[in-house]
């Protein structure tokens, strides 16, 4: 089950051209991303999806520190909550709406990124799947062993109560996967997909998880 909150668009209702922020974390629909903001450009990004429609298109670039070479499948984020701190920063969290395809790419005189975006292919997003429980429950055989393994106290009686769809959205933010496997987990097209395919990679793992925090993007 996907969050919804009254103010959040319809498919039908999103918009021809978002703003893009290049991120090193993958947003997924449904999932959040803490994002902390002080660059003017990401500033001037920020104040333009807030007077708009208060999406910002999250996108993962294909090398480490790339300027602009980013993966032309992102997804879209609603601005849920931010704070205005003192030190002229920003926190803000997004709540992933629905992916994107990107068309084409204009720059703005602030210096971000927007882009002309095709939606076409993800209407799922916008539907909660009636997932199997025979894939569910490999999903959570594996996390666990995941978590024993690496000796990592997890809170089961708050986890079960969760939709799944929820856990595995949020989860990509706080497993340590590589750029690579979480761009898989966003393209996936079902969510039966993306548990299937987190369960390899949690059975593969080397690392500890490590705490989520707020990501700062790449220069556009």
């Amino acid at each position: 089950m996907k969050p919804r909150y009254p103010l959040m668009q319809s498919f039908d209702q999103l918009p021809d051209r978002i703003p893009i922020y290049r991120s090193e974390n993958a947003l997924l629909p449904g999932g959040e991303l803490p994002l902390e903001l002080s660059r003017p450009v990401d500033l001037a990004l920020f104040l333009h999806a807030l007077r708009n429609d208060q999406l910002i298109g999250v996108v993962q670039p294909r090398h480490e520190c790339s300027a602009s070479d980013s993966h032309p499948t992102g997804c879209a984020g609603r601005i849920r909550q931010y704070r205005e701190r003192k030190d002229g920063r920003l926190n803000i969290m997004l709540t992933g709406l629905c992916r994107f395809r990107i068309v084409e790419m204009e720059q703005q005189p602030d210096g971000y990124a927007v882009a002309r975006v095709d939606w076409r292919g993800f209407e799922n997003d916008f539907e909660n799947e009636k997932v199997d429980a025979v894939v569910i429950e490999k999903f959570k055989h594996d996390l666990r062993n995941y978590f024993e393994r690496f000796q990592m106290q997890v809170n089961w009686e708050v986890l079960e109560k969760l939709p799944i769809e929820q856990v595995v959205n949020n989860l990509v933010l706080v497993v340590n996967l590589d750029r690579d496997s979480k761009q898989l987990l966003l393209e996936a097209t079902t969510v039966s997909e993306r548990l299937r395919l987190f369960s390899a990679l949690l059975q593969g793992k080397q690392g500890p998880i490590r705490a989520a925090s707020p990501q700062r993007g790449y220069v556009n």
